[in-house]
């Protein structure tokens, strides 16, 4: 199937604005509330920007400390710029990654057009393989929350893509100026997010080895991108052997003292898993709904379908698309590693990058039955055209009743992984502290920990220079689990319980609800003695 140059690059701007709409749609609001991870970016990014320092004061880290673990930087660098024009608020913390993903289809689409998997005339394949990502599940929800994955995967993609063309470039000022862009993207997915570690170095290598002929020549154009990746990796290296880097390695299965043969039974079970129909059809087997699924999958399932039938498609009918189908099956395998290598799979954060190597194998698989089609006896019937057309309201179908159930249904049953009400209820909380906006100032604010680190949206409400958060600014605060009827008698405080607490909620000054429509917090102004 043709498609003209002018055609194809308006099909390219629109497949970018269709996913812009999806992924920026409510972005502040749907998840509602935000993480504990994402409040602990969102302050680092305006502390570092503002200070030069972390929550922990520490200079410009490399690593950064949090809920006892450790964070890679660049996302938290760049959220101090867009937290700075678009404010402490869900919608700033999320636009990086929101952008990102954009950037994402746009550069999977160049990247396969580059890379030349596709004859010419099977350009609209590529164009079918962006759209698919631009209305995949997996990918619209990393792009809606403040989580670091698919932001690496953009820059990865980007990066992949200035490496072919480094590959292909006929004059030597391009090949110097690719390689060093192309170094400086795929070093900086990996400053992003641990999982890029293992899947962008070795990725690279398989497609180096896809995009051309291992010569001589080949591997010297290679040295220029692998020169400048290890000097832009140097503070990278560094931080891994003898700093926080490599703290992350502790959930991998080489970690867990087994023998051999007990590693690859883990490795192989977790993968099966991770490939799962129930886990990427249906989201089922998930530790947490801040990381997707629940009641929606991560691949819609003409998309999985169609990626299983292109193995014994091919296998069946000895087909000549062998090169594509061990370039996507690696691409899936390597992009799933850090999640099955882990103690932790199913884990869908770990495993974003494999969901390039589905589509493509979707890809594959849709392009098989189109020649199947074509080269039967009722091509003459337009059996390709119906088929593909089938394919494309079935998956416009199950598109529209993800996004449906994903703007409602999720973003209720979702309100306490999200931390729903939280910065409401310090925004109030705030208000009494400074004793603003019509309320006494308070002597103290006693307030739940029972949702998990709540001085974390102190900090992030209150814009809290970290020098000052170090030096006592949150004295006034007393976080604790333990809030009973006895805490009303306290004098001029103002007490933020949970739900559970046993408070009664007719006395509440504020209730504050979640999106799901339950209490998330009862607040109440004390006078006492």
């Amino acid at each position: 199937m043709n498609i003209k140059l002018k055609s194809y690059w308006i099909y390219f701007v629109s497949i970018l604005l269709l996913g812009a709409v999806i992924r920026f749609y409510q972005l502040g609001s749907i998840p509602h509330g935000i993480t504990w991870d994402e409040a602990a970016i969102g302050y680092n990014g305006h502390a570092i920007l503002t200070t030069r320092r972390d929550e922990w004061l520490e200079r410009l880290p490399i690593s950064f400390r949090s809920f006892g673990d450790y964070k890679a930087p660049l996302a938290i660098y760049l959220n101090g710029f867009s937290t700075f024009v678009f404010g402490m608020n869900p919608f700033g913390v999320r636009f990086p990654f929101a952008a990102a993903s954009i950037f994402a289809i746009a550069g999977w689409m160049l990247f396969l057009k580059e890379l030349k998997l596709f004859s010419k005339k099977d350009d609209f394949l590529i164009l079918i393989s962006g759209l698919i990502l631009a209305l995949n599940p997996w990918h619209i929800h990393y792009s809606r929350v403040g989580f670091e994955s698919g932001l690496s995967l953009a820059l990865a993609v980007w990066g992949w893509w200035l490496l072919v063309r480094s590959l292909h470039s006929q004059k030597l000022r391009f090949l110097f100026l690719q390689s060093f862009m192309s170094a400086v993207l795929l070093v900086a997915s990996l400053y992003i997010y641990h999982s890029a570690k293992i899947v962008v170095p070795i990725m690279t290598v398989v497609i180096f080895l896809f995009a051309t002929k291992p010569t001589k020549q080949s591997f010297l154009r290679l040295l220029p991108i692998s020169i400048f990746s290890l000097l832009l990796a140097v503070p990278l290296i560094r931080d891994s052997l003898y700093g926080q880097g490599a703290t992350r390695a502790g959930v991998l299965l080489f970690s867990q003292g087994y023998l051999l043969t007990e590693l690859i039974g883990a490795m192989i079970k977790n993968l099966g898993a991770q490939l799962s129909p129930a886990f990427l059809v249906l989201g089922k087997n998930i530790s947490s709904l801040r990381d997707g699924g629940g009641s929606w999958g991560f691949v819609l399932p003409t998309t999985y379908i169609l990626a299983a039938l292109a193995i014994p498609l091919i296998v069946w009918k000895k087909l000549k698309n062998k090169k594509i189908l061990i370039f996507a099956s690696l691409f899936v395998l390597i992009g799933s590693a850090p999640a099955f290598m882990s103690t932790l799979a199913p884990h869908s954060n770990r495993g974003l990058f494999a969901v390039l190597g589905i589509i493509l194998l979707a890809t594959v698989g849709l392009k098989i039955v189109l020649e199947l089609a074509e080269s039967s006896r009722w091509k003459k019937y337009f059996l390709a055209e119906t088929i593909l057309g089938t394919l494309f309201l079935l998956h416009l179908f199950f598109f529209a009743t993800f996004w449906k159930n994903y703007t409602t249904v999720f973003a209720s049953q979702s309100a306490s992984d999200f931390q729903d009400g939280y910065i409401e209820a310090f925004s109030i909380a705030h208000q009494y502290e400074l004793g603003v906006d019509g309320k006494p100032k308070v002597d103290k604010i006693l307030f739940s920990s029972e949702y998990g680190q709540p001085y974390i949206y102190a900090l992030f409400v209150r814009k809290t220079n970290p020098i000052w958060y170090r030096g006592g600014s949150l004295n006034t605060y007393e976080f604790t689990d333990k809030i009973n009827i006895g805490d009303l008698t306290r004098k001029n405080t103002l007490v933020v319980a949970s739900l559970s607490q046993d408070l009664p909620e007719s006395e509440a000054d504020y209730l504050v609800y979640g999106s799901d429509g339950t209490i998330r917090f009862k607040i109440y102004l004390t006078k006492g003695e």
